[in-house]
């Protein structure tokens, strides 16, 4: 946004002269002015001089000697110029002054021979003072044209600077620190400011007349098809003599600011967005033929803008159609078949509030983004519709021949109401941490335009998008007294880091130094992966305003990442992967755990005993058992959904389940192409960690020694390993201690007999020992008789 000082001045008066003063005041509390652009000011040394006399150089044929009347008086220079005459006013550089040169270097000005000839300055061409926008160069005027400011007398010895108007300085102010504040894409928004700052002082405001309507009602019936989409509105019919010409102090002003002069009618309604803050737009009313609609788009539709682009429309994009087709992409950009033309004489004005949504999807759908558009999409109060539009009649009846008003007023909506907010400056002061007086609040918030009651607060209506509440009111009496008054202060309140609990960085150092990868996946994920791993997808809190559909709800379970990160990563490992992950889980029905998976893929093919299952298994038991915990593992109950039925297993602490370990069910593993014989744990760390936590007591070493024995029986499928185990553990009272040694399938009988399918080798090994004397090996041997006994066929 560009702000131009010489355009504030109509309505204030400065105060405070310092460009970078009001720009220093403006950032602290307003919005960021990024530039301070003072025009002309490469100009300074140059003047408007005249050509009084004009001869051939005597050494060069492309060269004129010229005497110059400048404001230093009169000055002889050698110029090249294929345009010269005499009484030609033209732009003059004194010696001293900085130009460009032909290769766009800039070069300072000396006093120089030039073949033999005395030149004390030069004559500028439009190129080397940077002017070629305002004065380019015509075929008519020869290969070196020089700036022609015309013949006669008026300026001349006036700085050049003053002469064509470069006195503004315009400061440049970032559009995303005012984002909030439709009001401030205005000039009076910004006055407002200045006024309210310090700055400067109101003049006597200028009432704005509303002309007398006539009571003919316009060539054509508007037709609103969706109030929603244009909720306030203002139109009307108008007639000009002639286009006219547009006033110079308007074409400098809109220049400054970076706005292109096109005609007179067009600058209007230019003029009035930059001054009042509300988009405009004119049309030549005999192009819109039959009903005029406003109405969304249709996905598809395409109109021709004034850019002689043909642009295609998105669903909800605001336009303006009749019985020919779209002539008007409302609140963007118009149609070039509606545009105003040099012919044209019946004007239709209209000043429109479109829904911000509405143009932000047009902007979205093609493309394209004009200034208009950038300020309908932060929300135009509907207030300011109608200043701007009455503004735009009040020039056209001043500036543009001929002109009348033909038709009605067309209008709908209306301004809005504010609500009075309860506020005091206690409120301010509690939140500041500053000393705010009553008197102090009310001038404030008064000279912003609000209306200041009893222990109330009125927004005015140019306000009312951006001010909800009481912490707004705040935030404007902080940002005018200045945040540089609130001293800093550091918090005062204590910090007390939350418990550690120890026991879960112990798990992971464990697992670390196992070989396990410790992963940190996002705890968002979709539908999709959860159905993926066999989980119900309608247990997961959705995430309100998520990123896209794979990031829209929480984790069930760390187990979906897990196999994720897993199928990423498969190829790329040798032989297994190895991974945990120590993450919260949540369900729709209000629980949060913190929830612990283990992982185990293995690529080689290995011995039974050596399954990621039975290793998973024998891990977990040995990390609960080393932390004195008496861990209990039995056979699943109810499997989970993507476990293998015949392989899972519930782990429980004093009968309460607080965890799963089990081998992926085939389908699940295939998904995530992953070996058949992949295997994960869960623990509930949430329910284990709130088990007290004891101490590993240490039997000391006996004093007697042992004698053991290992036993190699055959089981069929049927048979479980454990039940067998535990019968050994009560055929003798010597026994101290029953472990597996091997577990294998494939293998044969001690008769050489091949395993039938589904029969498995278990090998325990039988420790003895008594706890007050040596045994001997003939009881040993009696006593493992007992075991041989009760196997006897089982024995391979």
């Amino acid at each position: 946004m560009k702000i131009s000082l010489d355009w504030l001045s109509d309505f204030i008066i400065w105060k405070e002269k310092d460009p970078r003063v009001i720009a220093e005041r403006l950032t602290a509390s307003t919005g960021e002015v990024e530039e301070i652009e003072e025009q002309g000011l490469h100009l300074a040394g140059c003047c408007v001089g005249k050509v009084l006399t004009l001869a051939k150089h005597p050494n060069a044929d492309r060269l004129s000697l010229c005497d110059v009347q400048t404001d230093q008086g009169v000055k002889q220079v050698v110029c090249g110029g294929t345009n010269l005459r005499v009484g030609m006013r033209v732009a003059f550089a004194h010696v001293g002054t900085m130009v460009t040169g032909p290769e766009g270097e800039p070069f300072l000005l000396q006093k120089a021979k030039i073949r033999g000839e005395e030149s004390d300055g030069m004559i500028c061409a439009s190129s080397e003072l940077h002017l070629m926008d305002r004065f380019p160069a015509f075929p008519e005027q020869g290969e070196r044209p020089v700036l022609d400011l015309g013949d006669g007398d008026a300026g001349v010895g006036t700085p050049l600077r003053e002469h064509l108007g470069l006195t503004d300085t315009v400061l440049h102010v970032d559009n995303h620190a005012i984002t909030n504040r439709p009001d401030l894409f205005s000039h009076v928004g910004f006055a407002r400011e200045c006024v309210t700052l310090g700055l400067a002082v109101w003049k006597k405001e200028k009432k704005v007349k509303e002309p007398v309507f006539p009571k003919a009602a316009p060539p054509f019936a508007i037709v609103i098809e969706q109030k929603k989409l244009v909720p306030r509105y203002f139109g009307c019919m108008i007639h000009i003599g002639a286009l006219g010409e547009t006033p110079e102090w308007m074409r400098q002003r809109l220049e400054a600011v970076g706005s292109r002069s096109i005609n007179l009618p067009v600058d209007i309604t230019n003029y009035v967005m930059l001054e009042c803050g509300t988009p405009l737009h004119s049309f030549d009313a005999d192009d819109l033929k039959g009903i005029v609609h406003i109405r969304a788009a249709r996905e598809g539709e395409r109109i021709l803008t004034l850019d002689h682009i043909e642009r295609t429309l998105p669903a909800g994009a605001p336009i303006i159609a009749d019985s020919e087709g779209i002539f008007d992409l409302l609140g963007v950009m118009g149609g070039l078949r509606s545009s105003m033309k040099p012919e044209t004489r019946h004007l239709y004005l209209q000043s429109p509030v479109p829904d911000p949504v509405a143009i932000r999807t047009a902007i979205i759908g093609t493309g394209h983004r004009t200034d208009a558009a950038t300020i309908f999409e932060k929300g135009v109060p509907p207030i300011m519709a109608r200043r701007g539009f009455f503004r735009a009649l009040e020039l056209f009846l001043t500036l543009v021949p001929g002109t009348t008003v033909t038709s009605r007023l067309v209008t709908w909506g209306t301004d809005g109401a504010p609500k009075p907010i309860r506020f005091s400056a206690k409120d301010a002061e509690r939140v500041l941490g500053t000393p705010v007086s009553e008197k102090t609040a009310k001038k404030i918030l008064t000279d912003l335009g609000f209306k200041v009651g009893r222990g109330t607060v009125t927004p005015p209506l140019w306000r009312i998008k951006d001010i909800a509440g009481s912490h707004d009111l705040v935030e404007e009496v902080g940002r005018v007294m200045g945040y540089n008054r609130i001293t800093p202060t550091l918090p005062a309140a204590s910090v007390c880091l939350p418990p550690r609990e120890r026991r879960v960085h112990v798990l992971r150092d464990s697992l670390k130094e196992q070989g396990f990868t410790e992963v940190v996946p996002l705890s968002l994920l979709g539908p999709d992966l959860l159905t993926k791993c066999g989980l119900e997808p309608s247990e997961a809190i959705p995430v309100l305003n998520a990123l896209g559909e794979e990031l829209s709800v929480l984790q069930t379970s760390v187990l979906p990442r897990l196999l994720e990160h897993a199928s990423q990563n498969f190829l790329q490992v040798e032989d297994a992967v190895r991974t945990f992950t120590c993450a919260h889980a949540f369900r729709e029905c209000g629980e949060e755990w913190l929830e612990c998976g283990i992982l185990m893929a293995e690529r080689r093919s290995l011995p039974l005993s050596a399954t990621p299952f039975l290793v998973l298994k024998q891990l977990v038991s040995d990390e609960l058992t080393g932390s004195g915990i008496a861990l209990e593992v039995r056979e699943a109950t109810k499997t989970p959904p993507f476990a293998h039925p015949g392989r899972s297993a519930e782990l429980l602490i004093e009968g309460k389940t607080i965890g799963v370990v089990c081998e992926l069910k085939p389908s699940v593993s295939s998904a995530f192409d992953l070996p058949g014989r992949a295997a994960v744990v869960l623990l509930d760390l949430t329910k284990l960690l709130a088990l007290p936590s004891e101490t590993a007591v240490f039997t000391p070493i006996s004093q007697f020694p042992s004698i053991t024995y290992d036993l190699t029986v055959t089981l069929d499928a049927s048979q479980k390993s454990a039940d067998f185990i535990t019968k050994v553990r009560k055929s003798s009272p010597l026994l101290a201690d029953v472990s597996v040694v091997d577990l294998y399938e494939g293998g044969r009988t001690h008769e050489g007999v091949q395993l039938p399918k589904g029969a498995y080798n278990l090998t325990v090994r039988c420790t003895y020992r008594s706890p007050d004397r040596t045994l001997t090996e003939e009881e040993v041997k009696r006593e493992h008789q007992k075991i041989l006994e009760l196997v006897g066929s089982k024995v391979a």
